[in-house]
């Protein structure tokens, strides 16, 4: 019974990294591609600047730059990799015995 559980809780995680892992390299590499070639511009090394402030109070600059999301997608990549393989040895080993 408690085999069970964990294997379904392993089964929902596994399932859950793979998509992140899916849908940020779609996002950090597909889309930029995709943008850059219909729009002809490099998306890449895009940024953004903000400046909040008031008349009588301080002034706030946040700048923003591309985040590395590289890490992201070899990190769940490797979750959801891991997953499987748990979950094929639990296979083999319900197979036989």
């Amino acid at each position: 019974m408690k085999n069970r559980k964990l294997t379904k809780a392993i089964t929902a995680v596994t399932v859950t990294c793979t998509l992140i892992a899916v849908i940020s390299a779609f996002s950090s590499y597909l889309l930029p591609l995709y943008l850059s070639y219909k729009l002809n511009k490099d998306i890449r090394d895009a940024g953004s600047v903000g400046i909040i402030g008031g008349a009588d109070g301080p002034t706030a600059i946040y700048l923003s730059g591309q985040i590395s999301s590289h890490l992201v997608t070899i990190i769940f990549a490797a979750l959801a990799i891991l997953g499987v393989i748990y979950l094929i040895a639990v296979k083999n080993s319900v197979k036989k015995s």
